[in-house]
């Protein structure tokens, strides 16, 4: 399990909007990398397949009762615009979330410039939305950004609901409100924490780690689309299989075999 540890140090900022205190202004993801994100090619998924090296892989309990909203099995994330980890976690929520589904609203981010691994570029979810006829999905940013002080606003209030699945399922967390990123899906399969280290998305433009994930080969791509294996395997195995083209595909069927579940 990877434990965020945030470290704060003092140094100049020159893009702090004065007005707010944010240090990166949200902006719709232009075209090209929102279809890149969106629409991965399946060989791409097929090829990378999952490593169990790089990637911590998630917890499964089939024993628990199925997390719905509306009438579909439902995915619960937990994640905060500053943390780092929740910027690479989310390049993978995004590109298996989109094999099952529309998103619309997605806007630009980057994480923390004074936390570790600084400005990991991303994307952040407060206005986006999601529509699937397979599955629901509640995708909180719990947290905002960093200001100038080091510190970061809470954004929304948790329900009770919600905190009872943070507390029975993250336990690598002391805090009430959960480790970050954290993510249930459908109170099967449980990401209590980050899967890989954002450390290789240093540096590199948004625009680059999206043109990438056409490049099995990448070792970028590896631990997007080998985490995306793996969260496609956990929605297959909550709602039945659906779609067909997706779950039998030969990504998803070695993380579903990996995880030892059915799908």
């Amino acid at each position: 399990m990877i434990v965020i540890v945030a470290v704060i140090v003092v140094v100049s900022q020159t893009s702090t909007t004065p007005s707010t205190g944010l240090y990166y202004p949200p902006r719709p993801v232009p075209a090209t990398v929102l279809s890149e994100i969106t629409h991965v090619p399946a060989s791409s998924y097929n090829a990378v397949g999952v490593d169990t090296t790089s990637i911590t892989p998630p917890v499964v309990d089939p024993s628990q009762k199925l997390l719905t909203l509306d009438g579909k099995p439902e995915i619960f994330a937990l994640l905060g615009e500053f943390c780092p980890y929740c910027a690479a976690e989310r390049w993978a929520i995004i590109t298996s979330l989109s094999r099952f589904g529309t998103f619309s609203g997605l806007r630009t981010m980057q994480s923390s410039p004074i936390d570790v691994y600084p400005k990991t570029q991303t994307f952040e979810f407060n206005t986006a939305t999601y529509k699937s006829p397979y599955v629901a999905a509640k995708l909180v940013e719990f947290y905002g950004q960093d200001k100038a002080t080091g510190s970061h606003p809470q954004l929304h209030k948790l329900t009770k609901q919600e905190l009872s699945l943070i507390k029975k399922y993250d336990t690598s967390s002391g805090t009430r409100s959960g480790t970050i990123p954290f993510s249930d899906w459908g109170n099967k399969v449980i990401f209590p924490g980050a899967t890989y280290n954002p450390q290789p998305l240093q540096t590199l433009s948004r625009a680059t780690i999206a043109a990438g994930l056409r490049d099995p080969s990448n070792p970028i791509t590896k631990l997007i689309l080998g985490t995306a294996n793996y969260m496609s395997a956990a929605v297959c195995y909550i709602d039945g299989g659906k779609p067909g083209s997706v779950c039998t595909s030969s990504g998803v069927k070695a993380a579903a075999k990996a995880l030892k579940i059915s799908v």
